[in-house]
């Protein structure tokens, strides 16, 4: 690690973002006390509209607690109508993501209740605008977070306006305020939302009517003409600075900043102070393919060109560690032997059962991968750890990333693969190029690390100089003081906790006597110039950005602590748990992509003679049904007679054990599967063929499976040539699902599949499911087929004709699933 006071990462607009704008201000919001305190005061403070774009949202979320008496709502929908009745020009624009229903029992219903956005528009104020998004691809969400007041300013990060996200930012684990809107208490809750004005607002403006006009909304003359009042806001804003601010006490009045002829003032919070003046912002996306539009990878590029910029620190704060791409460039970071120290803090859990199964899974292999490349040294992945939440965790829902000190990112994308190119995302990104800009980005990754390790940033960065020092006689970077720090604070067990104790007790000792010189050197200079000792400057000022009156920071903190994030992977769970492009993708899922991550290119060939052999098989039967049905041939050959002399087998005792005995024989003499099937159906009424073929697929399987595991796979070596290695390969690296896509998809035939999957002894329970599940599709098809055909024979109606449609349909569908998915993308 080397010392280093520029950075190599540029904003490219076409390349790494979307847009390089100017914001006047940048304002900073850490945890949800801070944010949907500021939040509400810029609302109070909307005069023409207010625009929001969210992943979820709530409207009994109560923004300030308690509630603060200053005339306004505190919860979020009910500020929304106040708003409304007392501006009779405000206008309000509500984009929510359409969800999936998975998240249906978490949401706030839109069909019923008081809600504002109701899903119904004449229970809806006239103007609230409502637009529920679903222009977007299947397993996509809309994931921006935006918040828009009247073109001047915009809210951007990673905090959604709903239930589970406020906090404080001491993060106590018997924080009695912190309950949701039923009353229930959660567990502690981190993220970050960033402030900006001037054009960086205008364009996060132009980017909301873009994404509202997308999503089948009419852009309103409100919303284009919001980016021609941002700069006249802004200049007002810088007068009425410059004029003194907003009155004697420089509090908001009453009515949200106005005066008595209700002209707009500045919207920005009273109380937030500005984190950066005139600063460069790069606004970075993420958008899918999708309608024929081209996707828009922005925020993955920004993501990889800042991991390859960093020469001494990447901090990470992050929801996921799922993203393939991600994951590479850091093993590529790691191996260089000069490479940054990387420090990322993870949840200890991202959710619930299934994330924890999933997600979670994927987390641990990829930190098994950046371990093994970790020859150095330099990777350092935490959890914050708070006792007294039993089972649960402190949620990092933070999307944040810091390299060298110097170069600040915050928005809505998770290291994760679909916010690489599933979702929809926006993130902003700040290059610290001045010396105060540059101090005010080390400022906030210190207080962030000093949070989590119950400490003072003042203390964090005793300690840092102090490791500095002692490893480097002082000549070092930052990132050996920080790696010092670490090891001594978090990796030191009882001892660092001591030292970092004595550390605060040193810091506070230094910051007294400090205090007491000035106030003595100020004392004396005001004897001097006849001025009161007792006007000195407010000490207020000295506050962290961000930091409100009344703020939790700094109360006595919580036993907060960081530890090292080493999960187990579950063998088991492991098996299960395809390939996390397909749980986690990172594009819409096209089937022949599908086709690439499951089963692999090299069986292109094969699989689609095999679906060109079936689409024949099922045309042969189609042709023979009309020879039947309009042709001499149906006079010798009568189908009705045949199929009725052929059940007679069904009314026998032993009909039943024949007809599977006969199945698994043809099987296992490699009659195709999908003519036994069809047979079946045939022969036996629609419901017990289809029972009986799916029972005689999977006794047919087992045997197959049990001949494979005694005699070795020579047989199908010999049938299946050079394919059965990564055949094999397949079969036995995942368990269930590969079995049941392989079933669906026709890689090879039923038979050799049974013979490879017994002689590599893929676990059996895997097969006999993937089997049971995969062929159930299969079966269906061929018995609406087979009824379908033979009631066309019989009479030709519109009944008949619906089932062998439905039929072929199906069969089709099965067939082109499995050509796409094993056909190369373009």
């Amino acid at each position: 690690m080397t010392a280093s006071t520029t950075t190599d990462l540029r904003l490219v607009a076409g390349r790494n973002c979307w847009r390089v704008e100017t914001a006047r201000r940048v304002g900073l919001c850490v945890d949800g006390e801070c944010y949907f305190g500021m939040l509400r005061q810029s609302l109070i403070a909307a005069r023409r509209f207010i625009a929001i774009t969210a992943w979820d949202l709530h409207s009994q979320l109560e923004l300030v607690r308690p509630d603060p008496q200053d005339g306004w709502p505190t919860a979020f929908g009910d500020l929304l109508l106040r708003l409304l009745e007392v501006r009779p020009e405000l206008e309000i624009f509500i984009l929510l993501w359409d969800y999936a229903p998975i998240y249906a029992l978490e949401r706030e219903p839109l069909f019923f209740g008081e809600v504002p956005w109701h899903k119904d528009a004449d229970k809806r104020h006239p103007r609230l605008h409502f637009i529920l998004d679903d222009v977007h691809p299947l397993m996509a969400s809309q994931h921006q977070k935006l918040v828009l007041i009247d073109g001047a300013l915009a809210w951007c990060g990673g905090f959604d306006i709903s239930k589970w996200r406020w906090d404080t930012e001491a993060h106590r684990a018997d924080e009695p305020r912190r309950r949701d809107p039923s009353g229930d208490p959660y567990p502690p809750f981190h993220d970050l939302q960033l402030l900006v004005d001037g054009d960086a607002a205008s364009a996060l403006l132009q980017l909301f009517a873009e994404r509202w006009e997308r999503a089948g909304g009419e852009v309103p003359q409100v919303l284009h003409s919001g980016t021609k009042a941002a700069t006249a806001n802004v200049g007002a804003a810088d007068v009425e600075a410059s004029n003194g601010g907003t009155g004697g006490d420089g509090c908001a009045c009453d009515d949200g900043g106005t005066g008595d002829d209700g002209a707009a003032d500045d919207a920005w919070p009273a109380e937030l102070e500005p984190f950066l003046h005139e600063q460069a912002v790069g606004i970075a996306r993420t958008l899918p393919l999708f309608d024929g539009r081209a996707e828009v990878r922005e925020s993955e590029q920004l993501y990889l060109d800042m991991i390859a910029a960093a020469r001494d620190l990447i901090y990470i704060e992050n929801q996921y560690l799922t993203s393939r791409s991600v994951a590479e460039a850091l093993e590529r970071c790691l191996a260089q032997p000069e490479g940054p120290l990387i420090l990322i803090i993870l949840p200890r859990e991202t959710g619930h059962w299934l994330e924890q199964h999933t997600m979670d899974l994927i987390r641990a292999r990829i930190l098994e991968r950046l371990r093994a490349a970790d020859r150095h040294g330099r990777l350092h992945c935490y959890y914050p750890d708070l006792p007294g939440l039993g089972d649960k965790c402190l949620m990092v829902h933070a999307k944040l990333m810091i390299i060298d000190d110097r170069v600040l990112r915050i928005g809505s994308s998770n290291l994760s693969n679909r916010s690489m190119g599933l979702d929809s995302e926006c993130d902003l990104c700040l290059i610290g190029d001045t010396e105060a800009a540059r101090t005010e980005i080390q400022r906030l990754r210190r207080r962030l690390l000093a949070m989590f390790l119950s400490l003072d940033p003042e203390t964090l960065a005793a300690v840092e100089a102090e490791c500095r020092r002692s490893v480097t006689n002082g000549k070092g970077s930052a990132a050996m003081g920080l790696a010092g720090a670490l090891a001594q604070l978090v990796d030191g067990g009882e001892a660092g906790v001591n030292a970092a104790a004595a550390a605060e007790e040193q810091a506070e000792e230094q910051a007294e006597a400090e205090a007491e010189a000035d106030g003595s050197q100020r004392d004396a200079l005001a004897s001097q110039s006849g001025i009161g000792a007792d006007r000195r400057p407010d000490r207020g000022a000295d506050r962290a950005d961000g930091e409100t009156e009344g703020s939790s920071r700094n109360q006595t903190r919580p036993d907060l602590r960081l530890r090292r994030l080493e999960p187990s992977i579950d063998p088991e769970w492991d098996r299960q748990v395809p390939d996390e492009r397909l749980i986690d993708p990172d594009r819409p899922l096209a089937p022949d992509w599908v086709g690439d991550v499951v089963v692999g290119e090299e069986h292109q060939p094969h699989a689609r003679w095999r679906a060109l052999l079936g689409v024949g098989l099922l045309l042969a039967f189609l042709v023979l049904a009309a020879l039947w049905r309009w042709t001499p041939v149906g006079d010798w050959l009568e189908p009705q007679q045949l199929a009725e002399a052929a059940r007679a087998l069904t009314h026998s005792l032993w009909g039943v054990p024949v007809a599977l005995s006969l199945f698994v024989v043809a099987s296992v003499a490699a009659v195709p599967v999908t003519l036994l099937i069809l047979v079946t159906t045939l022969v036996f009424d629609p419901l017990p063929g289809a029972l009986i073929a799916l029972g005689g697929s999977v006794l047919a399987a087992v045997a197959g499976y049990q001949i494979g595991h005694f005699t070795g796979a020579g047989t199908a070596e010999k049938r299946l040539g050079g394919r059965l290695s990564d055949l094999r390969q397949r079969l036995a690296k995942r368990g269930i699902f590969t079995v049941v896509v392989l079933r669906i998809v026709p890689v090879a035939p039923f038979a050799i599949l049974n013979l490879i999957a017994g002689a590599i002894q893929v676990r059996f329970r895997d097969y006999l499911i993937g089997t049971l599940v995969g062929m159930a599709p299969a079966v269906m098809a061929m018995a609406l087929f087979s009824q379908g055909l033979l009631q066309l024979l019989g009479r030709a109606d519109m009944r008949s004709l619906a089932l062998l449609l439905g039929g072929i349909l199906m069969g089709v569908a099965l067939f082109w699933l499995g050509r796409h998915l094993l056909r190369k993308s373009d």
